[in-house]
């Protein structure tokens, strides 16, 4: 295993909960996972949760669901379609390392931290609040057709592709060497012969001075005000920008477009639902706050007891 898989190891180790014990609570079941080769542990059902066990540490159980969670974050951390035995066998080890740590007897001390406690209790809240308004609030939220196409009709602007050009550029140390060169390309002097052999910007210039394709707005406030004002073909004044003394040419304008529909709709979806959901979810606090008695004893919030 290299360095950077060790890293995407650690990575999942930490997140699914190899130094957490309660992470194992948080993320839901990952895709099914086997202990593959010869001597594969011992399965056994645990009987308070229908878990399978597949190892155990003074007879402490690893369950089946805990591989299941690291197994998957190391997967989507090391962009790999598949775990080998090898991945397999070492987050086993892992988890064998964590249940020994977590069987230490300080380490069991330090469950009894006020301050752990009350990180603990506050992550709790908020797994229950964000649970409950799931369930009461998020999951009476739909999105219809007709919203989308209503809104799609009212940001029509919002989901226009930006205006584009493909642009060219000579980049000079000085202002003579720009107005030298900038007289020659106005005499007819070949725009990407003379990037190659004047300009300063390597390695555009090794290309002609190529710039790519630009977007309106991307591009430092100077050049985009020239890029965006050009014809086609047409070459500018000297621009001047904190990297030197520039001149500039379009050789291609791609106009602003409006995205179809088919293309943003799920992006419009999640952007009502989004909106709705913030909606219902103030108007739902809205009446648990009209109904409750709220005494702020900070004068600074004083309005917000109101």
């Amino acid at each position: 295993m290299n360095r950077w898989q060790g890293a995407c190891l650690f990575g999942a180790m930490v997140v699914v909960g190899v130094f957490s014990p309660h992470a194992s609570e948080v993320f839901p079941l990952a895709s099914r996972w086997a202990m593959t080769g010869d001597g594969g542990a011992a399965q056994a059902a645990d009987a308070s949760t229908g878990d399978i066990a597949i190892a155990r540490v003074n007879g402490v159980a690893i369950n089946k669901s805990q591989m299941d969670k690291l197994a998957a974050e190391y997967l989507s951390k090391s962009g790999k379609a598949a775990l080998t035995l090898e991945d397999k066998k070492l987050l086993m080890q892992n988890l064998i390392r964590r249940e020994l740590i977590l069987q230490l007897s300080d380490v069991q001390a330090l469950k009894k931290d006020g301050d752990i406690v009350r990180q603990v209790e506050n992550y709790e809240d908020q797994l229950i609040i964000t649970r409950y308004l799931e369930d009461q609030v998020g999951s009476t939220v739909g999105v219809s057709d007709e919203e989308i196409k209503e809104f799609y009709e009212k940001n029509r602007d919002k989901l226009t592709t930006p205006a584009k050009v493909e642009a060219r550029h000579i980049l000079l140390r000085s202002r003579e060497d720009a107005e030298d060169a900038l007289a020659k390309l106005k005499q007819g002097e070949d725009f990407g012969k003379l990037a190659k052999e004047r300009s300063v910007d390597l390695p555009m210039a090794l290309e002609g001075g190529t710039m790519g394709t630009i977007e309106k707005g991307k591009t430092l406030p100077e050049l985009d005000d020239a890029l965006f004002t050009l014809a086609v073909g047409e070459i500018s004044g000297i621009v001047q920008t904190k990297f030197g003394y520039h001149i500039l040419t379009v050789d291609k304008i791609i106009a602003p477009e409006l995205r179809p529909l088919d293309e943003v709709r799920e992006e419009v979806r999640a952007t009502i639902l989004r909106q709705k959901r913030a909606k219902a979810f103030d108007d739902f606090t809205g009446k648990l706050k009209s109904n409750a008695k709220i005494e702020v004893l900070d004068t600074e919030f004083s309005s917000m007891a109101k």
